[in-house]
């Protein structure tokens, strides 16, 4: 991680999970499509901003260029 966060915390674990839970609407909620992309760009920097807010990220960063870097990393992964 970016923010190179000595720990995961519990506000780190949450804002994944609250980041991961907006990616899918209700209509596209089915058996087949219950969890988004791994490399999403709305899940890091919501990640990044908890470490930071609770004091375990050792490296401050943007989280609009967390959202970027992640979305240039996640079209390498497609090719």
């Amino acid at each position: 991680m970016d923010v190179h966060a000595t720990h995961i915390n519990e506000d780190m674990k949450v804002a994944t999970v609250h980041a991961k839970a907006s990616l899918v609407s209700k209509d596209e909620l089915n058996a087949e499509y219950v969890i988004p992309r791994p490399f999403d760009p709305k899940v890091a920097p919501s990640v990044a901003k908890a470490a930071m807010e609770t004091g375990v990220a050792r490296q401050q960063v943007d989280p609009e260029e967390m959202a970027k870097k992640t979305r240039q990393l996640s079209l390498i992964d497609e090719d």
